[in-house]
């Protein structure tokens, strides 16, 4: 056969594929079912594409309403946090309180001083307030330095409020977010729920219709055998004891019971019924399995959705607090700059250094 059809030539490989193909020669192609194989197929696409476009739209939604109360939320904190820094400002002044004459810091500024100047009138040899070598200028150094001082500590205690306030209000912001992400996602959850319920029902009615096709396809194909195979028998046996008749095996005393040394085996209708219980048997196994797979594919999509949604915000949330963080780390830099640069002038202005002459001086006078 094969040194024939390489003598004959032939200009399309298909056909003669199918030629050679005792299978596809014998049997042929069911168009219409693959037809409606096809047709259910892009059906089942469209409606996954539906699906997804639905909850595409479902996420949009939601993260703008989220944006925007949170936008609200922002305003509020800020006009409270105004409304608050003003009032303190107009209705809490120190000078205001009833006890401010007893916490007064700056009582004893007004009161007259100990010493006004060295000629002063008041001051006596027993006053103890004048002595050869004092420095007048301490106590305005000393208040100069100390007023610096309270300068660079009220920055700082600023700065740290302001930190704190900034890791409060980063923390109220994450605590939102995170209340917002669960009731997304209950809200998803139910609607996968009412998905997979659709899909589900779906899904058995397709499996449904596939198995009434098949069993109406095999018991026609079962009668044609039976027919051909009977007209067989009939043509070239006509023994009972050669074709084995099971009906020689029934009973006269019960119609459930059979004769042992007659017994044939079982009847066609016993065997039938076993094969088409067997049958029913296997269709729903694979119809099981396919929904299985059909729901743990659904329900990875989702989780891998809602995963992906707080890992964003997580991020987001992580890139504000560093942006934070450098922020301050900036300030400290600077702050530690300025104090550096001040503790080295201050270094170079009060150094107090003694020069060599104040050492040669001893013993070069009478004194």
């Amino acid at each position: 056969m094969g040194r024939l059809v390489a003598q004959v030539p032939n200009e399309d490989p298909e056909r003669l594929k199918r030629v050679l193909d005792a299978k596809w020669r014998t049997i042929g192609v069911d168009k219409e079912t693959l037809d409606l194989q096809a047709q259910d197929k892009k059906d089942r696409e469209q409606a996954e594409k539906d699906r997804d476009e639905a909850f595409a739209r479902l996420t949009a939604y939601f993260d703008d309403q989220l944006t925007l109360m949170q936008q609200e939320a922002d305003q509020i904190r800020k006009a409270y946090n105004h409304e608050t820094e003003a009032f303190r400002q107009q209705q809490q002044l120190k000078h205001t309180r009833r006890e401010w004459d007893i916490n007064r810091p700056d009582a004893k500024q007004l009161d007259m001083p100990g010493r006004v100047g060295d000629e002063d009138n008041r001051l006596g040899p027993s006053s103890l307030q004048k002595f050869d070598g004092e420095d007048l200028t301490a106590g305005d150094r000393k208040k100069a330095q100390i007023e610096q001082s309270v300068s660079w500590w009220a920055e700082q205690t600023a700065i740290k409020d302001a930190l704190r306030a900034a890791e409060k209000e980063a923390e109220t912001a994450h605590a939102e977010l995170v209340k917002y992400q669960d009731l997304l996602q209950q809200t998803a959850k139910s609607e996968e729920e009412s998905v997979r319920r659709e899909v589900a029902r779906a899904t058995a009615d397709y499996n449904k219709r596939l198995a009434e096709e098949k069993r109406l396809r095999e018991y026609a194909a079962k009668q044609a055998d039976l027919a051909a195979n009977m007209a067989e028998m009939e043509a070239t046996i006509t023994s009972s004891f050669m074709t084995e008749d099971p009906n020689m095996a029934a009973s006269s005393m019960s119609a459930y019971r059979v004769r042992k040394d007659h017994y044939k085996g079982m009847t066609e209708t016993e065997k039938k019924a076993i094969l088409d219980a067997q049958l029913a048997q296997m269709e729903e196994k694979k119809a099981r399995r396919a929904q299985e797979q059909l729901e743990n594919m659904m329900y990875a999509r989702t989780q891998h959705d809602i995963q992906r949604a707080l890992q964003e915000q997580a991020q987001r949330v992580d890139e504000f607090k560093k942006a934070q963080m450098a922020r301050a780390a900036d300030i400290l830099k600077k702050q530690q700059e300025e104090k550096a640069e001040r503790d080295k002038h201050l270094a170079s202005l009060y150094r107090n250094k003694m020069a060599p002459e104040f050492f040669t001086q001893f013993g070069t006078s009478h004194r």
